[in-house]
């Protein structure tokens, strides 16, 4: 199975890549409230090392670092230039003294025995066709046992009637909030390549991946967040 990759999109310049990503995903800066409340419920110690799956542009390491100085970042991304975006905008905070960011897959990071994680809106770029399963047990063997991955993803069929009218919707929401008619649609048909599953699908590769207690903490059109414990 092929799918389409992050960089294989028609990507705005990359210093307009956050506030374009703003206007476009429903309830986003939600999910990292989400996220962020939901590590403060959970990591009862006063310091904590959080892995970062697909932290090209810094954005999950800036809003989770900004108000906690006892977390520790390390993120992996596969997109050079979008790395680099990270490292410029972390290098401007001081958030960076705290995060490393590298140019690697997860299978790729030596590091182990992380405190929690994030995923978010990533997975859906790694086919089905054995390699999601593998990302996921990827991201498990390098969290100690328990902890937790705060996941984000697309989720649906493609071509299914409520997948095809949440695309719609989506669509109509990016527009209404100033993205302009083709680019909009343009971001809506990538729906139709990425490699999104539905949401058992997704639930069932997490647990057979070894992540237990799949709890839904967030929920935006085609948009769903986990927390799920190794």
């Amino acid at each position: 199975m092929t799918a389409l990759k992050f960089e294989d999109q028609k990507l705005p310049d990359l210093d307009d890549y956050a506030a374009l990503a703003e206007q476009f995903i429903p309830g986003r800066r939600a999910i990292f409230a989400i996220v962020e409340a939901a590590f403060l419920e959970l990591l009862s110690q006063r310091s904590a090392r959080i892995l970062v799956v697909g932290a090209g542009g810094g954005e999950e390491i800036l809003r989770l670092g900004q108000h906690n100085p006892h977390w520790l970042f390390v993120g992996v991304d596969t997109y050079a230039p979008m790395v680099e975006l990270a490292r410029k905008r972390l290098a401007e905070t001081p958030v960076g003294a705290r995060s490393q960011v590298y140019v690697k897959p997860i299978d790729g990071l030596d590091e182990k025995d992380f405190d929690a994680a994030t995923c978010i809106l990533t997975a859906h770029f790694v086919p089905d066709d054995g390699a999601k399963l593998a990302f996921f047990e990827a991201i498990r063997a390098r969290l100690k046992p328990g902890a937790p991955l705060a996941i984000v993803d697309g989720v649906g069929v493609a071509g299914e009637d409520q997948t095809e009218l949440l695309r719609r919707i989506w669509k109509r929401h990016a527009v209404r909030n100033g993205v302009a008619e083709e680019v909009a649609e343009s971001n809506a048909e990538n729906f139709k390549k990425v490699a999104v599953v539905s949401e058992q699908r997704q639930e069932d590769l997490l647990t057979s991946a070894g992540f237990e207690r799949l709890t839904p903490i967030f929920r935006g059109l085609a948009i769903k967040g986990w927390l799920a414990f190794a």
